[in-house]
């Protein structure tokens, strides 16, 4: 290897090395084990088969309540984000929201080892809330992603820290990959249960650096920041957000880009949410078997994550999300299409990998899309495109497996969505550069 390129390989490293860097990629690190254990593989399958046990409650009952609670999480996170943001920005306090919602979520996680057989409204609760602050927590952490990256590293970065959040779902499930084993019989539900604490730990122990590490950058009219903090933060949240939907009519391309993304990404709500639940219940995979598929999708995304943020930086975001998703739709197709255990670990593990590059490529475009100073009140309005697919698909699929008894037909609703979603990206016009800040879009 030449020495320029050796050098460009260390200009890429560099940045990785600083503290608030790497207190950002390990909170990805650490809520990965939310997602992993309480959104995508334990719990999921916890609720639908003991909490909403099909011999109390009917077939795939559980199946729409899963959905419903999803989705009603996703619709009060949707509610908050903007005013989060919006205040979050202006008084530099993205920071003191990320620590506060995510020790709730932490707490709410510990609170569903008490739910059990039967307890639907308790479970829903609980995961409702949180979802919620989970939900809400990703938006601020999202939103340091354009502060502490540099020119031309956005996506290496983006990169690194879903590389770093793969290998932390990948930990957690080796942690208690021993504690499914006895699967949903009476004698293991206490060890399925024990799943909730270690998350909550894993969750705290790896978040706790980017609370102490990740700052705010200073206000840049102190004035203008000490009279907004005597508004009542609520009413200020709304006159903010109005001021954030008049500014993004001038960006056509981020309103383009921002639709895009609520459309496909319900296709990855779908995947996160009852992957499990249909491997399970569809394909009558144990809870080993399926923890097992995580591991196997997890090792080549924590590889391909670091070289798709590489790939984004070279050739574009906006290239990288089209190609993903026709890669996506052929493997909905290839699912529905063959029943059998092998398609399905084969098409998982592409998947996992689609989508991690997905979303390292969608981060990146946001983050070139919207003006500095905003980040978060602008990333606020991608949480909502993420948040309100997180309604829609699993809703969605829950009330097609409850109506037609099939998760299989249900599967072949995310098409639309993908479909759509490559539709509307083709049309979104990548500047060449980032505008400077608010005042490049003007406000009538």
């Amino acid at each position: 290897m030449s020495a320029v390129k050796l050098n460009d390989v260390f200009l890429k490293i560099k940045p990785l090395l600083k503290k608030p860097v790497i207190s950002w990629a390990l909170y990805d690190f650490a809520n990965t084990s939310f997602a992993i254990v309480i959104i995508s593989v334990v719990f999921p399958i916890y609720f639908t088969n003991v909490i909403a046990s099909s011999t109390i409650y009917g077939k795939n009952f559980g199946d729409l309540m899963w959905g419903v609670s999803s989705g009603v999480s996703m619709l009060i996170a949707s509610a908050f984000a903007p005013i989060f943001g919006a205040i979050a920005d202006t008084h530099r306090s993205k920071n003191k929201f990320l620590i506060i919602l995510t020790v709730f979520c932490i707490i709410f996680s510990f609170l569903l080892y008490f739910t059990g057989r039967g307890t639907v409204l308790i479970g829903m609760v609980i995961f409702i809330c949180a979802n919620f602050f989970y939900q809400t927590s990703m938006m601020f952490y999202n939103s340091f992603l354009p502060e502490l990256s540099e020119k031309g590293n956005v996506g290496f970065l983006s990169g690194f820290g879903f590389s770093l959040g793969y290998l932390g779902g990948l930990i957690t499930i080796a942690i208690i990959y021993p504690l499914l084993g006895g699967g949903l019989e009476t004698e293991n539900i206490a060890s399925l249960k024990l799943t909730f604490i270690i998350t909550a730990v894993i969750f705290l122990i790896f978040a706790f650096p980017s609370f102490l590490f990740l700052k705010d950058k200073p206000a840049v009219n102190q004035s203008e920041l000490l009279f907004h903090s005597r508004i009542f933060y609520i009413k200020y949240g709304f006159q903010k957000l109005g001021q954030t939907f008049r500014r993004m009519k001038y960006n056509k391309s981020l309103i383009r880009f921002l639709i895009a993304f609520f459309l496909y990404s319900n296709a990855f709500s779908i995947l996160a949410v009852y992957a499990a639940v249909y491997g399970k219940n569809t394909l009558n995979l144990s809870l080993q078997e399926i923890a097992l598929l995580l591991i196997l999708g997890h090792f080549p995304v924590i590889i391909s994550s670091i070289f798709f943020g590489w790939l984004v930086d070279r050739i574009g975001s906006k290239k990288v999300i089209v190609v993903t998703l026709a890669l996506w739709c052929m493997v909905i197709i290839f699912v529905t299409l063959f029943n059998i255990k092998a398609v399905f670990y084969i098409a998982y593990i592409l998947a996992s990998v689609i989508t991690g590059s997905t979303l390292i490529a969608s981060r990146s475009l946001m983050s070139f899309l919207i003006p500095y100073e905003r980040e978060a009140e602008y990333f606020s309005f991608y949480a909502i495109g993420g948040k309100f697919s997180s309604i829609l698909g699993p809703v969605a699929f829950g009330l097609l497996s409850y109506i037609t008894k099939s998760q299989r037909i249900a599967l072949l609703s995310t098409i639309i969505f993908l479909v759509g979603g490559l539709a509307v990206i083709l049309t979104v016009k990548v500047p060449k550069t980032r505008p400077e800040s608010i005042k490049d879009s003007p406000i009538p």
